[in-house]
């Protein structure tokens, strides 16, 4: 009597000769890590003022990085956390890379624009060197505040941890970008200065306020979905 083959899977049999994939949805966590800073750079090269409030066009977009980078690091821990704002880190860099050689190829006769292009995308390499500064300073104090205040409260007051990272990781990040992108984007006077700084640290804190339900939704899916474990009482995180 021989055995009847295994059935397959609703959608079709395994292909061979390829390697798994883990089911998470870290990876796609990153990608948006990825994204969301590529983006946030090029858009911060322009200067925005709403009446005598000053920022930089990336203000709506940057935020959102830090939410992805708490929900990663309550997931999944310091170490995933650190390795997915690495990668993000490369792959600013690598776009700013990018900027440059296209900027330094030679334009072709019919192409008008070259001057526009250097105009907008020239100083990418210089926001992006104060962006990568400050997001790696920022983020990586922000995973490991995360980190340390879920191992001290045993998993418990979320929002706590939330805040607190942000608080730490924010203001590292906003004073080391600020610092290195206002006199790109046109700010000169120290009142200025202190006007950006400010604006950026307390609307980015605001942000993350607000979408503390999103960020509390978010958590308790992905724990569902990646089957994460309660960590015993006292118990090291991360």
């Amino acid at each position: 009597m021989t055995a009847s083959p295994a059935p397959s899977s609703p959608a079709g049999p395994e292909p061979t000769g390829l390697a798994r994939r883990p089911r998470s949805a870290y990876d796609l966590l990153v990608a948006a890590y990825c994204v969301i800073l590529v983006l946030s750079n090029i858009a911060a090269t322009k200067g925005v003022a709403f009446g005598p409030v000053l920022t930089d066009g990336g203000f709506f977009l940057f935020p959102l990085a830090y939410v992805l980078g708490d929900v990663v690091a309550e997931v999944y821990g310091f170490r995933p956390a650190r390795r997915a704002i690495v990668t993000s880190f490369a792959a600013g860099l690598f776009a700013s890379v990018v900027f440059w050689l296209v900027i330094a190829l030679p334009p072709a006769a019919f192409y008008e624009g070259q001057e526009a292009f250097e105009a907008v995308l020239g100083p990418v390499p210089l926001i992006v060197a104060g962006s990568l500064l400050g997001y790696l300073a920022g983020q990586l104090l922000n995973a490991f505040v995360m980190v340390r205040l879920k191992a001290r409260t045993g998993g418990r007051h979320l929002w706590a941890r939330l805040l607190g990272s942000t608080l730490v990781g924010e203001l590292v990040d906003t004073v080391i970008f600020c610092t290195v992108a206002a006199p790109i984007i046109g700010i000169s006077t120290a009142g200025d200065f202190l006007n950006y700084v400010l604006v950026g640290y307390v609307y980015k804190v605001l942000v993350e306020v607000l979408v503390l339900p999103v960020t509390y939704a978010a958590v308790g899916t992905l724990k569902r979905r990646e089957a994460v474990a309660a960590p015993p009482q006292g118990a090291p995180v991360g």
